[in-house]
Order: C-alpha cells, then structure tokens, then sequence
C-alpha cells in the first residue's frame, strides 16, 4: 500500500519531536555531501530550494556559512517539523545576506514555486517516502532551472541501513509467537528505491540527467543500550504497537529488541548506520 500525503504528514507530525532531538544529526551529513558535490559554494545560487527541511539544520547551516547573497526556501510537509525550524532559526538566526523561509508544502506541489525559478535544488533523505515519485520528479523539473543542478537522497536497501531495519527484523521474527505484532496492511516499503539502478533509472525517466550516484553511511550516536531504546523504541510507530500488547508481550519484544541491538552492535563495538543513497544531477 502506497501511503497518502496525510499518511506522510500525519507520521512526520509525530516524529518530529523524537527526530529533531535524536536523529537530525545523524542524517545531516547527507545534506552536507549533495550540496557539496552540487558546489553550492562555488556557483554562488541565488535562489535555493530544500524540500523536506525537517526541523531545519541544514537551512541554518546554508544561512550562516554562505557568503553570497541568497535566499533559501525550505518546505516541509510536516506542520510540527516548520514549527520546530520556525522556532530554531529564532535561536540561531541568519547571516544578513542570507534570507531563509519555512514553508509547509508537498514535494509534489509545490505551488507557490514559479517555473524556472530555483538555481539549486536539494532533497535529503525523502523522495522513497513521497506518495508519488515521479510527481516529485516532475515538480524538481518544473521549478529547476535549466542547466541547473538537483541533489536527492534516498534510504538505502533495508540490509544496509542496520539501525532503522533492527526491530522491523525483531518484530517479523516475534510474528508467530505473537500474532498481534502481523501488520494488518502492507505498507510499500522505505526501502524501496534504495537500489542505484532504481534511483537512475528514476530520474532518467523523469528527464533529468544523472551526473554522479554513490552510497554513503553516517553512524548513529548510540553510546549506550539506554540510547537504542530511546530512538527504537519510542518512535511513534513502536510506541503505539507495543501499547497494544499484553505486558509479557512487550516484555518479550523488548528483550528480544535488546539481544538484537547487543549482539548486532556493543559486542561487536560497530555503531548502527544511516546509509543512503545520494544523486547529484541537472535539468538539461
């Protein structure tokens, strides 16, 4: 089942909080790569367009170390994540020669970006969650000027991203023991467009002109077991399964989230990994 943008902003709204606290820092390297390699820093773009802006890092970052006149405009889908953003850059406020904007807004409308109005173009870490792919695609080239460059990134597959796949792992395993851990709909899977050929071929089809694509990995900041069951176990989706269950029921998940994490990770002393998939290209 492909999700809705309801379903996309109902799930973001509540992951925001756990997010902005524990994982935008995990993830933040991604965006440092793609606008790197689009040379953000060198071109000098005057107008800057981040979709998924999350709580705001990245923009923030842009605003205080470009040393170019320009405006950055950062949508996200999720109400609670430009609430979070709006209240940051408040805190951390811009350089005065860059102007930075929050705006809630679906990647597959962008409706208060004109045509060819955007000089860069930089997605992280969120087209394999979008309703529709393609739309997004067909979005980037409306408002991408040509010539001009694209960044996206996209989870990679579910056997190389080891923090995110560990209790969905746990909890397939638990299934038989206890049958209220079986999903009750197939969601189409995060994982989906994590595959190098699948991303190209993407964008190939949508128009657009891939100049590099690459895997890249940033560890989690889990030091402790303390650590893995705040950022599993309390995301939203978990907490709400487990809320389910009968208390030896969740005891059972929770020690076998447990062995999982010590097994896969302290013993063997290797963080977790965010790895994603990163595309730089440009609209011909």
């Amino acid at each position: 089942m492909i999700p809705s943008a309801e379903d996309v902003k109902s799930q973001w709204n509540a992951y925001s909080d756990l997010y902005s606290k524990k994982f935008e820092k995990n993830t933040f390297p991604f965006a440092i790569s793609l606008s790197s390699m689009l040379q953000i820093f060198e071109e000098k773009p005057a107008k800057i367009l981040e979709i998924a802006s999350g709580p705001g890092a990245f923009s923030r970052y842009l605003s205080q170390n470009l040393d170019h006149e320009c405006t950055v405009s950062a949508f996200d889908i999720s109400e609670e994540m430009v609430s979070i953003a709006k209240s940051l850059a408040t805190k951390y406020p811009s350089m005065p020669n860059v102007k930075v904007s929050y705006e809630v807004g679906n990647s597959e409308e962008l409706t208060t970006v004109a045509d060819e109005s955007i000089d860069a173009y930089i997605a992280n870490l969120c087209i394999h969650l979008t309703s529709s792919p393609e739309k997004m695609l067909q979005e980037l080239k409306r408002v991408l000027k040509k010539g001009k460059r694209f960044g996206l990134s996209v989870l990679a597959p579910a056997e190389r991203v080891t923090f995110v796949s560990t209790v969905p792992a746990v909890l397939k395993e638990l299934e038989e023991e206890i049958p209220a851990l079986k999903p009750t709909k197939v969601m189409r899977s995060p994982f989906h467009l994590g595959k190098r050929e699948d991303l190209m071929k993407l964008v190939e089809e949508a128009g657009l002109e891939v100049d590099y694509c690459w895997y890249q990995q940033s560890g989690v900041n889990n030091m402790t077991m303390e650590d893995y069951e705040f950022g599993m176990l309390q995301a939203p989706q978990y907490k709400k399964l487990l809320e389910k269950l009968t208390e030896e029921e969740r005891k059972r998940v929770v020690e076998a989230v447990r062995k999982k994490i010590k097994e896969a990770f302290i013993d063997k002393k290797e963080p977790s990994f965010f790895e994603a998939l990163l595309l730089v290209g440009k609209k011909p």
